[in-house]
């Protein structure tokens, strides 16, 4: 039994593919979405606050624009949004949510945090008081309204150590005059973001420091009452449709709308398959237990044989009997229930803290619940039945006379007795190969995951993110020249040996586009990554070329149409061709306001890959353009260097404050917490899962080898008289060793034998969780085998002795 229940579930968007597959890669800078899946099993809690905050959260429900071609889904731009707000049927309200990177300015200096820009009527529609203040307001959304912004309860304790005096204080939100209103509950945190803002949606609407992807907004609204989401799909699949002939890279060929309440969302298919894989394992953890109870009650009826006939002999009904028997086991089951039910409420703390974090949103709680509760009562039912049903059929068939007449003289060993506790044993060997098995599938998905390449040098390499004052650097023509200025002064710093502006760095991209060819059939496919850089960003994470050249400054400077692509992009574009000196272009870009120049780009180089959508995946195709193309987006810095790291990211800080000393430099670390930070993530999922699954497992041979051992005991008690005729007419200790292993190992293999083509089914269930390994790989099969054969006949050995 899993005691434990996610009773609060956030309103949170879906990802998109590029960073559903990141979402447990890194910590994320500011600005980033960091992902995660969570579930919900229940809506009526014991002693707890109900799942959802939201007002009617059980009818809402977020959409996404579908390609199967592409198979992936997206958001949609924001002129979809008034669209399928004016015009649909099937919803009650609709809001919506365009993320943004805000420089936070306070007398404490300046941070970067993840805001978002919501439509009107979000607040209401979500019916979420503030804790202090007042939320969002149709008034904030008037034209010439002054400007204001409410925060998250976590960015209120960070900020603000929960200071009740805030409300009503101007802050700068990058560089603006912004005054806080409304601090929310620790409950909401709507799209995960730490503050947000008033914006009304408009075709045309697009919200500076978003990124590449500015115009695309995520929405949610409440279903009418009685609308299924196939029916609201289809009605916006309707509208829609008109889309596609002038978008064809929001709306391709194919597309469809996809319509998910909340709680279907929430409970993505891989943590439902990993809760379901637990549940497995505790389900079968619960039969060998049970299996091995029902042998023990059996052995106990059977000793007890002599007191069912006398109870016969002085009236006793059958059913009295099974009634007393099966009150027995209620009694067993009950105090074990109980002191399950006190084990799973003080050992869930130990379970939450072996959840990987990204797992479950921090605003989620994990509680032992009313049907949590409910459960354990009637599996203790189940079992109570299940462990006294043995000895009960056995009284049912027991002979007063004979059982009054006392043992006879053979093996003492009754057939169907015999039979049926050899069954149980089977049982329990198979269940606990299948279990077994599973945790050595995870173990070598592990083992995998921590052999992959991530594709770049991490090691003494620092990187700082750069926070531009409002207004003052409103082209890419000054940012280009403060920023060349810094990399000439950090490279002739003592054991620099290279440094490089970038958009972003790995395993992050800028954003993703559609590649088009020239003079090939454009693909509509938006599954390119992209990343904006200056020369020196591929010798500074020591990335190798594979073929023409890398950016020069010339390039970086003259902002060339020349583009650098990685392997995966020319093997996916070009096959076996040379892609050096083909043409491509980036419609994406195209609709950036300081986009200029020339449509096509000269691929120049090609570099190996780097992992850029997750361990777990293949990389993607992925290019890098010029830096100086475009002022939209982020900038950062990397530096590679033998120097003092801490020494070095304050000779950053140092060159922007001699140069400008409204330039703020944001988020600083190093590569190698990155990677670190990278491989952790990863490495949690299947690590939690070995933990558990190994746990159960282990205990499962335990208990598989208690089984083997009591029966292989009993039964050699049961053949002593008959042990000493075979001794007495001239037997040896082999022999008799012979005689009893023999039974013991037959069972043994039976039991493995049907636990191994069990498992070769049962094992595909996990196919997603494992990575770099087979579901039916043989070695792990193979090795699982022997050790439960050696479990087994370690077992059988010690009353054999």
């Amino acid at each position: 039994m899993l005691p434990f229940i996610l009773h609060r579930l956030p309103l949170r968007p879906p990802p998109t593919p590029e960073i559903a597959n990141l979402y447990d890669s890194c910590r994320p800078h500011p600005g980033s979405r960091h992902w995660v899946q969570h579930g919900d099993f229940q809506h009526h809690r014991w002693n707890s606050p109900p799942p959802y905050p939201y007002k009617n959260a059980e009818r809402l429900a977020t959409f996404s624009v579908f390609s199967a071609e592409q198979f992936r889904a997206w958001r949609f731009p924001a002129r979809a949004f008034v669209d399928f707000k004016g015009r649909n049927h099937t919803f009650d309200d609709m809001f919506g949510l365009v993320y943004r990177e805000v420089r936070f300015t306070s007398a404490n200096g300046s941070e970067e945090f993840s805001g978002g820009s919501v439509t009107p009527g979000t607040f209401e529609a979500l019916g979420i008081a503030p804790l202090f203040g007042r939320g969002l307001r149709a008034d904030d959304y008037r034209p010439g309204a002054p400007p204001v912004f409410v925060i998250s309860y976590g960015l209120w304790t960070k900020l603000f150590n929960r200071a009740p005096n805030v409300l009503g204080n101007t802050y700068r939100l990058n560089g603006a005059p912004v005054a806080l209103v409304g601090v929310m509950p620790a409950r909401f945190q709507i799209g995960g973001c730490d503050l947000w803002l008033p914006l009304d949606i408009t075709r045309d609407t697009f919200v500076p420091g978003a990124g590449i992807e500015s115009n695309e907004i995520w929405t949610v609204g409440h279903l009418k009452i009685g609308v299924s989401p196939e029916s609201a799909a289809a009605d916006l699949q309707v509208i829609a449709s008109p889309f596609q002939a002038d978008d064809r890279i929001y709306f391709p060929p194919h597309f469809r709308i996809v319509v998910n309440t909340l709680n279907s969302q929430s409970v993505g298919d891989n943590f439902k398959l990993g809760l379901l894989a637990l549940m497995g394992a505790v389900m079968i953890l619960l039969l060998i237990a049970c299996s091995n109870v029902a042998n023990l009650l059996l052995a106990r009826a059977t000793t007890r044989e002599r007191e069912f006939g006398i109870r016969s002999a002085v009236g006793a009904s059958r059913t009295h009997i099974i009634r007393q028997l099966l009150v027995e086991s209620f009694a067993l089951a009950a105090v074990s229930c109980a002191l399950g039910c006190i084990f799973a409420i003080f050992g869930l703390q130990v379970m939450v803290a072996l959840i990987p974090s990204g797992t479950i949103p921090p605003e989620a709680a994990i509680t032992f619940s009313s049907s949590a509760l409910l459960f354990s009562l009637i599996v203790t039912v189940f079992t109570t039945v299940a462990c006294g049903l043995a000895p009960a059929i056995h009284a049912l068939r027991t002979d007063a006379q004979i059982a009054l007449s006392g043992p006879g003289k053979g093996t003492g060993v009754d057939h169907r007795q015999g039979t049926l506790r050899s069954a149980l044993v089977v049982a329990e060997v198979a269940l606990s190969v299948i279990l077994t098995i599973c945790s050595g599938l995870i173990m070598r998905s592990l083992f995998a995951l921590q052999s992959v390449n991530i594709g770049f040098n991490p090691t003494k390499v620092v990187y700082a993110r750069i926070l531009w004052p409002e207004g003052q650097y409103d082209s890419v023509q000054k940012k280009s020249a403060i920023l060349r200025r810094v990399l000439d002064r950090v490279t002739r710093l003592p054991g620099v040996f290279a440094a490089t502006e970038t958009s972003s760095y790995p395993p992050h991209s800028w954003g993703w586009t559609t590649v088009i060819v020239q003079g090939k059939t454009p693909p509509q496919n938006r599954n390119t990554a992209s990343i904006m850089c200056s020369e020196g960003y591929f010798q500074t994470l020591n990335r190798s070329l594979l073929r023409g050249r890398l950016f020069t400054r010339k390039d970086i400077e003259a902002a060339g149409h020349v583009v650098v692509v990685n392997q995966t992009f020319a093997r996916y574009h070009f096959g076996e061709e040379n892609p050096i000196g083909q043409q491509v272009r980036f419609s994406d870009f195209e609709t950036l306001e300081d986009w200029h120049g020339e449509p096509y780009f000269e691929i120049i180089g090609v570099v190996a890959d780097t992992q850029n959508t997750g361990l777990e995946e293949s990389p993607r195709p992925e290019v890098y353009l010029p830096s100086t193309l475009t002022g939209s987006g982020p900038h950062n810095l990397l530096v590679r260097t033998t120097a003092y790291l801490p020494a070095v990211i304050q000779q950053l800080r140092t060159a922007f404050a001699d140069l400008d000393p409204n330039i703020a430099v944001g988020e600083t670390g190093t590569m190698g917490t990155i990677a670190t930070l990278l491989q952790h993530d990863y490495f949690a999922r299947p690590r939690f899962l070995l933990t558990t699954l190994g746990t159960f497992a282990t205990i499962a041979l335990l208990l598989v080898a208690a089984g083997v051992f009591s029966v292989i005991s009993y039964g050699v008690a049961l053949q002593t008289h008959e042990i000493g005729i075979r001794m007495a007419v001239g037997a040896d200790s082999t022999q008799i060793l012979g005689l009893i292993l023999n039974r013991g190992i037959r069972l043994i293999v039976a039991g493995v034998g049907i636990g191994l083509f069990a498992s070769y089914f049962l094992t595909r269930v996990l196919a997603s969780e494992v990575w770099g390994v087979s579901a039916t790989d043989p070695s792990t099969f193979a090795v699982v085998a022997l050790l439960a054969l050696f479990v087994g006949l370690l077992a059988c050995m010690l009353p054999a002795a």
